[in-house]
């Protein structure tokens, strides 16, 4: 019970998480971030066996596990109390999970992954690379997904604005694209941008950033120089 307790009151919040898990033994890094900390099921019988690297996200309903249960069958049929079998589990830097992903013991996930919606992950994946699939297996690299998703999202963007303008009957503002700021928003422009915006939609933009607004700020070039630039490109 009083564990139990003490867990509920660790995932009350980030922080409290984070030190909780680094107190367990969980190796983690640097800005981890999990989208709902109470339907995530991290196996900590075994806390020394996970590392976790710098920019992971964990999405909602995840599961990680560092051993497996079969051995209660041996207790019946072969009369052998053997224990669990365990495994270590890494994940690397820059990894993102889609939501339901279940990471089983042994396994070995390399930097900048995306492992997509529903994912089993029971084998090794590699870095730069879309994994998906139960069991997970990689379907394409990095690089190859973020050449087809810029010109994808372009063209959600172009669809999307002729949706507005057509359906609604009126020209789109920047206040329809306030989400899709980081196509035409520069880093040294960002604090004007969300500024101009409500205090409600300022302060939900930042919370998505998930603690990369200052290098944002440093670093970010947008496609576009301006709204009216991205809208010309339709």
């Amino acid at each position: 019970m009083i564990r139990k307790i003490q867990y509920l009151f660790a995932i009350s919040s980030k922080e409290r998480f984070h030190r909780y898990l680094l107190k367990k033994g969980v190796k983690i890094g640097k800005n981890v971030n999990f989208k709902n900390r109470k339907t995530l099921d991290f196996d900590l019988s075994k806390p020394s066996l996970i590392e976790i690297g710098d920019n992971v996200f964990f999405n909602k309903y995840f599961t990680l596990l560092t051993h497996d249960a079969v051995s209660r069958l041996y207790r019946v049929k072969y009369k052998d109390y053997m224990p669990y079998s365990i495994g270590k589990v890494k994940i690397g830097n820059n990894v993102s999970f889609a939501r339901r992903v279940t990471v089983l013991k042994g396994v070995t996930i390399g930097d900048n992954v995306f492992i997509g919606h529903g994912s089993l992950v029971s084998k090794d994946i590699p870095s730069n690379c879309i994994a998906v699939g139960r069991p997970a297996k990689p379907v394409c690299s990095l690089d190859e997904y973020y050449e087809r998703s810029r010109r994808k999202y372009m063209e959600e963007m172009k669809e999307y604005y002729y949706h507005i303008k057509n359906k609604e009957n009126r020209t789109p503002t920047v206040e329809d694209f306030k989400k899709e700021y980081s196509l035409f928003i520069n880093g040294d422009k960002i604090d004007e941008f969300l500024e101009s915006l409500d205090k409600r939609s300022n302060r939900k933009l930042k919370q998505e950033m998930e603690g990369n607004y200052d290098y944002y700020k440093r670093n970010h070039v947008a496609m576009f120089n301006g709204f009216d630039d991205m809208v010309a490109s339709f």
